[in-house]
């Protein structure tokens, strides 16, 4: 029966990834591919709290300028709130090749432990391991799930924000009307750095429960 159960399991893995496939034919395990996507994952966060910064920096910037210089900053502003979009896709993308590869792991793992004795200290060591890693991954979509919305809320802001101000792109006075919205298109790319920061606290969380 456990047999039977293991190379079900064993056989639902179908659902991951070609790239996955691959990496296994070649000898590298579903542990070490998860780890390698969950590290994309951290490393694109990094990016794109950056590329936020940035796009915040760029736009925060317009305050007090006139002229050929506020036409110049708000290109600038356009150019890194582009920057930014870029940044938050990669970083979906990211996620998503982790999620089908810790899929794939989790699958393996169960196969794994079907095929111990239930009652042996092994076993129950390997579960409450695997359970750990359940539980940090869960906590890892769920901060990921959340920056999402912040990172599309503070992309939409300041790219509205930015466009409405490159149509009168030389008159400060046009800007400075704008301060209250352009101050609320500023919080909100705080807001998405704040969702990205517990996103990478989730993500060395996740890191460590795999190691």
């Amino acid at each position: 029966m456990k047999k039977m159960l293991a190379a079900t399991l064993i056989a639902l893995s179908g659902c991951a990834t070609a790239v996955s496939d691959s990496l296994e034919r070649r000898g590298v395990d579903a542990r070490m591919t998860l780890v390698q996507r969950v590290t994309d994952v951290r490393t694109d966060t990094v990016r794109t709290k950056s590329a936020f910064d940035e796009a915040q920096s760029a736009l925060s910037a317009v305050q007090g300028l006139d002229g050929a210089p506020l036409a110049r900053q708000l290109d600038l502003a356009r150019a890194t709130g582009q920057n930014a979009a870029v940044a938050a896709q990669d970083l979906r993308l990211s996620v998503e090749d982790a999620k089908a590869a810790a899929s794939r792991f989790f699958i393996k793992e169960e196969a794994e432990l079907a095929l111990m004795r239930p009652d042996g200290e092994s076993y129950l060591a390997a579960e409450a391991a695997l359970g750990a890693v359940k539980a940090a991954s869960r906590n890892f979509e769920a901060a990921y799930d959340a920056s999402k919305l912040r990172l599309s809320t503070a992309l939409s802001l300041h790219n509205a924000e930015v466009t409405t101000l490159r149509r009168a792109a030389t008159s400060g006075v046009a800007a400075d009307a704008r301060a209250s919205e352009r101050a609320n298109a500023l919080a909100a790319i705080d807001d998405a750095n704040a969702a990205l920061s517990i996103l990478l606290e989730e993500t060395d969380g996740y890191l460590a429960a795999l190691k």
